[in-house]
């Protein structure tokens, strides 16, 4: 296998790796109770919207994280406002958008090097704005919450928009 492909390929499963990502990143938003009680579960759909009491996921297509709900005492707390922000709103859908995207870019492997630089640059360009929002995002966040939690967002920080940056750098720099 070509490095290129190889890269590409890496950039293609950390993209899917970033759904669990942000859904840790959701269950931090959503306080600490829903945190500690948060179960990997797969096939469990939740059915709550963000604007209900109870789990926040509204990435509902590719259920890998339930999220327990947040307890009565915690609902007061507005650490959760960051994910009914139009810039959250804009980042889920653009991630969804951003996972098609994902499909003929592993198609554009098996194609010719001319029609690979194409779709590259519009997979790097939309992680570029996945990045951007979901780093705004947590900084909302950051600042409504303090240092509570700077610990477990320094994980995410680095299993998410740093390993995307490193990983789309080394893509870019393969691509040139």
């Amino acid at each position: 296998m070509s490095p290129i492909k190889r890269e590409a390929l890496l950039l293609v499963l950390h993209n899917f790796w970033l759904y669990y990502i942000i859904n840790r990143f959701k269950q931090l938003a959503q306080g600490e109770s829903a945190l500690k009680s948060a179960q990997i579960f797969e096939g469990a759909f939740p059915t709550a919207s963000i604007n209900a009491t109870g789990p926040v996921n509204t990435f509902y297509y590719v259920p890998f994280v339930y999220e327990a709900p947040a307890s009565p005492l915690e609902m007061d707390e507005p650490l959760h406002a960051v994910l009914e922000s139009a810039t959250w709103t804009f980042f889920e859908t653009l991630f969804r958008h951003h996972l098609a995207l994902l499909l003929p870019f592993v198609l554009a492997l098996l194609v010719p090097r001319c029609k690979l630089v194409c779709v590259s640059s519009l997979v790097i360009l939309s992680n570029l704005t996945l990045l951007l929002c979901f780093i705004y995002s947590m900084a909302q966040w950051l600042s409504l919450s303090g240092a509570r939690f700077s610990f477990q967002l320094l994980a995410i920080i680095v299993l998410g928009p740093v390993l995307q940056l490193l990983l789309m750098s080394r893509f870019a720099t393969r691509m040139l």
